[in-house]
């Protein structure tokens, strides 16, 4: 009983690899018959001819699909990437009626055997490319009412122009533009080929930011058909959208230089009296200007147009050569020929000392006290009548209170200075702020819309 079971097993399953075999030697014969049906023995009309199009007017539908980023130059205005551009038309030639060949419903043919578009992408960045040439080869399918589909894929290179005026922050289009090549040849009302837009994407959320390289974010945009400027020709683009990831330019050039400019403003907190000023303002003028020799190297080299940081360092350099000025001015006066200031001028130094916040109201309230102490020690020396003590006692009065009052100058100096250098750190840092809210917003809300679809080129 157990080697019949066996038996029986073994005959099932040659039945069933005869039935396959023979199945698909079914398909495969039924495929060649469709075949020769199609390139030669149609209704007894002569052999197909590969170099006629299918009619006199061919519509063309394109499609491209991005699938990633390669690499984006924002100096030279290259934009590389991977892709699939996907193809559609009509060639009623290769239509059939499906019941009479087993319900085939596709067939495929060697883009050598049949008839099919020539496309150009127009803005290519190293040389003209004309895809479906004779060098290359592709599969294309055809389906029972005669719709041709082909598929392409490979690398995309195409010029760009880029705008890093707003680096760290800045975003670029680039587009994609594709054209039949005979198009070219011919005007617009004459040419043999019409271009649309397949509707359908292959790729899910093909729209939405994509963040699988470390330097861009990047999204595919609306496509459109566009009116090329020099030549009354409509062409397909494929708009992409790039976006810079700041937070590598924030951590290595706003920050630091944001810090070095805080310290900078430390100078004005030394006194007076110390020979160190000049020598910590000028060592933090050098220390920026080394590390704006490593800045240059991060920010994109190019003059059109210029990014708007590289004037914002600048500035940058430019206060901290007003802050060594400052401080060898203020030196300068503390350690001049000591002459008695105008009343006038006293009273605005006394007026700012009182409202300084660098001093407390203490401090300003005893220095009054020495001063009417010193008035009365004064007043009481001369009362006495002794000429001689009266006049040296007058003279070194003066002495002090010219030497008083020149440092109290030197300290209101370093304060007006201060608060003003401060007060442009303050601006500087709001600006950037400012910058990143508002570039992130517009980030999150921009629409796919293109702006070369809405503009033109």
């Amino acid at each position: 009983m157990p080697s019949l079971v066996k038996v029986l097993i073994v005959i099932l399953c040659a039945e069933t690899t005869v039935s396959e075999y023979f199945n698909d030697d079914l398909y495969l014969q039924e495929a060649a018959e469709l075949q020769d049906f199609l390139m030669n023995e149609r209704d007894g009309k002569s052999s197909y001819r590969k170099t006629l199009p299918p009619s006199v007017k061919v519509n063309i539908g394109l499609y491209f699909e991005l699938l990633s980023l390669n690499d984006f130059d924002e100096i030279r205005g290259r934009f590389e990437c991977n892709g699939m551009l996907r193809l559609n038309w009509s060639d009623q030639r290769f239509s059939w009626d499906p019941m009479k060949f087993n319900n085939t419903m596709l067939t495929p043919f060697m883009s050598s055997q049949v008839w099919k578009p020539q496309i150009s992408l127009l803005n290519t960045f190293s040389k003209f490319i004309i895809i479906n040439d004779k060098r290359e080869e592709f599969v294309i399918w055809y389906t029972s009412e005669g719709i041709a589909n082909l598929l392409i894929a490979g690398v995309f290179d195409v010029t760009c122009d880029p705008n890093v005026k707003y680096f760290p922050f800045d975003s670029h289009e680039c587009v994609l533009l594709f054209i039949p090549f005979e198009n070219l040849l011919f005007p617009e009302y004459a040419s043999p080929f019409t271009i649309d837009i397949m509707e359908d994407s292959i790729i899910k959320d093909n729209f939405a930011d994509r963040d699988d390289d470390g330097k861009w974010i990047y999204r595919t945009l609306t496509p459109c058909i566009v009116k090329l400027p020099s030549r009354q020709l409509t062409a397909v683009a494929f708009p992409v959208n790039i976006h810079r990831r700041p937070t590598f330019a924030i951590v290595n050039i706003i920050l630091p230089v944001m810090l070095l400019g805080f310290l900078n403003l430390a100078v004005f907190f030394q006194p007076v009296q110390a020979g160190e000023r000049i020598s910590f303002s000028i060592t933090v003028l050098l220390s920026f200007t080394v590390y704006m020799i490593y800045i240059g190297e991060i920010i994109p080299e190019t003059s059109n147009p210029m990014p708007v940081l590289s004037f914002v360092l600048i500035f940058k350099l430019g206060c901290s050569t007003c802050i060594v000025i400052a401080v060898a001015i203020v030196t300068r006066i503390f350690h001049r020929e000591r002459r008695k200031l105008s009343p006038l001028l006293r009273k605005m130094i006394a007026a700012f000392l009182k409202m300084g916040s660098c001093f407390s109201c203490k401090k300003h309230s005893d220095e009054l006290t020495r001063e009417k102490q010193a008035d009365d020690l004064s007043s009481i020396v001369e009362s006495r009548g002794d000429n001689r003590d009266n006049q040296v006692g007058d003279a070194g009065h003066l002495k002090n209170e010219s030497t008083d009052d020149w440092t109290k100058m030197c300290i209101v100096l370093d304060k007006l200075f201060f608060l003003f250098f401060l007060t442009l750190l303050l601006l500087e840092s709001a600006f950037y702020i400012l910058a990143y809210v508002v570039m992130s917003g517009d980030r999150e809300n921009r629409q796919t819309q293109s702006q070369i679809c809405t503009d033109g080129l």
